[in-house]
């Protein structure tokens, strides 16, 4: 991109100095309460902002857009974390241009896996299709990866996507983790993020040891009738509750208060169950098919074995 297109954001208030760029799944929940706990780092409440993944209008909607970052003070470093701009086609473009100079950091799960958690997240909120009396959503999770492509398998093919944000950002501005690093050490992991950040790397957060926010078991429906209840019940609240109160009191406020009534956790507790059924072995061998060569594409990108992800 030309240069003269950039326009830097920050001259006359503070603007994000990194970004967390996803992957879904991947412990970013984790590195958000991590990062947020940290006294030189500054992130908004909430946790996806998003705004340069949008196609439109983006002009328009930066003014709110740093207004989440009004209250970061002296921090030394402020930012965002949205798991779909490292799949997102303009996200790169769109922060080159308005954010040249933030440091950038991707956690990656083995797609595999990451494409079946992904599954039953998206299941559980209605494959984000709540509303839409039209969408019959899939029947299981084989035809849910023809039905869903776009949503489901084409957001792990990380090599493809490093590539594009490698196209607008030198390498060393992007700091890559893995989500097995994740889970083997936290710790180590963590402190080279703050590194990455330029902050203290010897604070240690109260959450590092959230196993369970770190490596999420997930949850499945306890049967076929409470998820369609389940889906009703989501889609009514969204629809009905939660969209009004977002546009009577902004998104900020309403997601404090969703936050603070723990609707999630509550209605996990009556329509769902800890962890998920065995992912079938031709479904396994389907995925690895499809993303083998994205695999061997970003071993070749990281300079490190991954060949595990393809057993």
């Amino acid at each position: 991109m030309n240069r003269n297109r950039y326009k830097p954001l920050g001259h006359n208030s503070p603007a994000p100095t990194f970004l967390g760029l996803g992957a879904p799944k991947a412990a970013t929940t984790w590195l958000f309460q991590c990062l947020r706990e940290h006294p030189s780092i500054f992130i908004p409440d909430e946790k996806e902002i998003g705004v340069f993944s949008c196609s439109d209008e983006i002009d328009e909607r930066l003014t709110e857009y740093l207004a989440h970052f009004h209250k970061s003070g002296t921090a030394d470093a402020r930012g965002e974390i949205f798991v779909l701009y490292l799949s997102s086609p303009l996200a790169a473009e769109q922060i080159k241009r308005y954010l040249p100079d933030a440091k950038l950091f991707v956690s990656l799960r083995n797609p595999v896996d990451q494409i079946y958690s992904h599954y039953w997240h998206l299941k559980r909120q209605n494959f984000h299709r709540w509303g839409d009396g039209n969408f019959v959503p899939p029947t299981s999770f084989a035809s849910a990866i023809d039905e869903l492509y776009d949503d489901l398998v084409a957001p792990a093919c990380y090599a493809q996507h490093l590539k594009r944000w490698l196209a607008f950002f030198p390498r060393e501005q992007i700091h890559i983790m893995l989500y097995e690093d994740i889970e083997s050490d936290p710790l180590r992991e963590l402190k080279s993020l703050y590194c990455f950040l330029e902050v203290d790397d010897g604070f240690v957060p109260s959450f590092l040891n959230r196993r369970d926010a770190a490596v999420r078991a997930g949850v499945s429906p306890r049967s076929d009738v409470l998820d369609r209840l389940h889906t009703k019940t989501y889609d009514g609240l969204n629809r009905f509750v939660y969209h009004k109160m977002k546009q009577l009191i902004g998104v900020s406020a309403a997601a404090r208060i969703k936050d603070t009534l723990r609707i999630r956790q509550l209605m996990q507790a009556i329509f769902y169950r800890k962890g998920y059924p065995k992912m079938d072995q031709k479904d396994k061998k389907r995925l690895v098919a499809l993303l083998s060569e994205d695999i061997c594409e970003l071993e070749n990108l990281l300079g490190r074995d991954l060949s595990h992800w393809l057993g």
